[in-house]
């Protein structure tokens, strides 16, 4: 007996289906909107069962997690052919800015919960702009590691200043706070470094230390131009 039309089974796609990865699941993530992301949603946009996206992710807090710091390193500063110093700062204001406004960044970091997957952009981009500068790919990651600690350790210092700050203290009071437990005449040097150590300002100044490491960088490999093409 002849089947109908209404019976008649669609057509077979033929090919693979896209397939998903961790950078395509992040960026869906982020389209989508991260403060109010919904687990199945991303899975029908993306056309796969929920239960794929849990071979990438082990769950919605650290899918936030990832896309957040992926979005946070995608704000790469624009490479005009600005002198060296110049493009560092602005990648350093760049990821300065971004774990100012996502400091769980760096706790995710630290219990490795974020790497390689969040930062490859902003790297991939930093790495170009200094090959375009004539410094090959080892002395880049030099420079690289340097502005990472020091933007870092300047972002964490804030994150805890504002802390302070939100509990109605500040570096200077819990100084004198913690100066009370010793005598007088006890802890002469750093009696004496108080000012400096309460100094927030100055311990968050991470451009004028960067800068000299640029300075001296530049002493160990030549200064070598503006961009090719800037």
């Amino acid at each position: 007996m002849a089947r109908t039309a209404s019976a008649v089974s669609p057509p077979r796609l033929v090919g693979r289906p896209r397939r998903l990865t961790l950078d395509g699941l992040l960026d869906a993530a982020i389209e989508m909107g991260l403060s109010e992301l919904n687990m199945k949603e991303l899975a029908a946009r993306l056309g796969v069962g929920i239960a794929t996206l849990y071979r990438y992710v082990a769950n919605r807090d650290e899918l936030i997690r990832l896309a957040s710091g992926r979005q946070a390193y995608r704000h790469t500063p624009a490479d005009t052919g600005q002198p060296l110093a110049e493009i560092v700062c602005d990648y350093a204001d760049s990821l300065y800015s971004s774990i100012g406004s996502n400091p769980h960044l760096v706790i995710g970091y630290i219990e490795a919960r974020l790497g390689i997957a969040a930062e490859i952009e902003f790297l991939e981009s930093y790495l170009a702009a200094l090959r375009a500068r004539g410094y090959g790919v080892p002395e880049a990651m030099e420079l690289y590691r340097a502005l990472g600690m020091i933007v870092v350790g300047a972002a964490v210092a804030r994150a805890h200043f504002n802390a302070l700050a939100a509990q109605g203290t500040d570096q200077a009071a819990e100084l004198d706070r913690a100066f009370a437990a010793w005598d007088a005449d006890e802890l002469p040097h750093l009696r004496e470094a108080a000012p400096f150590y309460a100094d927030t300002d100055a311990m968050c100044d991470w451009r004028s230390v960067l800068e000299r490491q640029i300075a001296a960088f530049e002493r160990r490999y030549g200064k070598r131009g503006e961009a090719r093409g800037g």
